[in-house]
């Protein structure tokens, strides 16, 4: 079992979670055997190949997927910015002229900044704004698909507020797009990283052409990660060199990292059962109603209620693992710090945000970002971890 330590509670799952020791134990057993370049011929590389193929059909199968469309990159970052330049390559390889990308207000910075850096280029860029709840409104995407649009990318799981956009939807309005288009375009990709753990990725059934996956938030290694590349799907490489990862991503694989995203994944797969949603599910209800508790005026950022996801004809708005929160009149840094020196480890916004002052999310939803505090719950958090957060933030509230 893990625990970041005996005295510290960590609720900051969203972050980064931390290395499941079954996934530790994996990769050790590459780092001292299978350790040959897996693209050589003698016996060394040719067990390291098999490696590579049965961590590639893993992966695969955990979203439903065929093993040549997975593409391993260094991370959710890096496969973020293959599905959007690669595509834009693509689509310039395609013929179309002044291409136009589709995103939302509140991606990922990787999908943010990569998207900004194609604007720069000349990229025409749609920003869809977003309601209080964190979505997208469908018909605004659907105003706002052109002939000349390459891509739609739009995250399943927000990581800041926790937020589930309607997939499924959405590619019933790409589809309905290509249609009229008589084409192949607009492709469709949805940065999953944040979903992995609570959603079942079905790839046919998202409808989407790209997908994002990434090991430091899936209980796997930091620095690995895939990009789900549906077959026929025309885009292009942006890392060349010797052609590994059948030509889109060329580099020497990561052996132990590639083993490890696997057998992460692996574990979700076993481990994806009532209790392990229902657990996470009454961590944040207890956590919501404790705080409502100590201040009545707490505001939950974006949808403020999971809902049971064994009734399916109850449409789920939020992630049950992520709670953000708004607490008036607090200096949320000075309260995350006053949390740290009690040993509990909370976060006020992404990680990602670490030079922004503020949070585009919640400035996208009407939210206050300077008074906001995400708490994001995981495998080892306790009931008592839970009880003691709430007891300490009484205090801190009482000062």
């Amino acid at each position: 079992m893990f625990r970041i330590s005996r005295r510290r509670i960590y609720l900051d799952y969203a972050s980064l979670t931390p290395i499941d020791p079954r996934v530790i134990r994996e990769m050790k057993r590459f780092f001292v055997s299978k350790y040959a370049n897996p693209s050589s011929w003698y016996r060394e590389g040719v067990e390291a190949r098999k490696v590579l193929d049965r961590a590639r059909k893993g992966t695969a199968d955990f979203i439903h997927a065929l093993s040549d469309e997975i593409v391993f990159t260094s991370g959710g970052t890096e496969a973020n910015n293959l599905a959007l330049q690669g595509a834009l390559a693509g689509a310039r390889i395609s013929g179309i002229k002044k291409p136009h990308l589709i995103i939302s207000a509140i991606e990922h910075s990787s999908i943010i900044e990569c998207a900004n850096v194609l604007e720069r280029q000349g990229i025409e860029v749609t920003r869809l704004g977003v309601g209080p709840n964190g979505r997208i409104s469908l018909d605004e995407l659907e105003k706002s698909i052109r002939p000349n649009t390459f891509l739609v990318s739009i995250m399943t799981v927000n990581n800041e507020i926790g937020t589930i956009e309607p997939i499924r939807d959405i590619a019933k309005v790409i589809r309905h797009a290509r249609e009229k288009l008589a084409r192949q375009y607009p492709l469709f990709h949805t940065d999953a990283a944040q979903a992995a753990l609570y959603d079942d990725l079905f790839v046919e059934k998202l409808g989407v052409d790209l997908l994002t996956l990434d090991g430091s938030k899936v209980y796997g290694p930091r620095g690995v990660g895939a990009l789900y590349v549906k077959r026929g799907t025309p885009i292009a490489p942006i890392i060349y060199g010797g052609g590994q990862e059948s030509g889109m991503r060329s580099g020497t694989e990561n052996i132990p990292g590639i083993a490890g995203l696997a057998k992460a994944l692996e574990i979700i797969k076993m481990e994806k059962v009532k209790n392990m949603m229902e657990n996470v599910c009454a961590q944040r209800k207890m956590m919501v109603e404790g705080l409502k508790k100590i201040r009545p005026d707490m505001r939950v950022n974006g949808p403020s209620e999971t809902v049971d996801r064994r009734h399916p004809t109850d449409e789920v708005l939020v992630s049950p693992h992520i709670l953000n929160i708004s607490i008036p009149g607090i200096d949320n840094e000075f309260f995350v710090l006053q949390l740290d020196a009690r040993g509990i480890a909370v976060s006020t916004k992404s990680s990602c945000l670490r030079d922004l002052d503020e949070s585009y999310v919640l400035k996208a939803i009407g939210g206050d970002s300077m008074t906001s505090v995400r708490f994001s719950f995981g495998r080892w958090t306790k009931k008592r971890d839970i009880t003691k957060t709430l007891r300490c933030i009484a205090k801190i509230l009482a000062i």
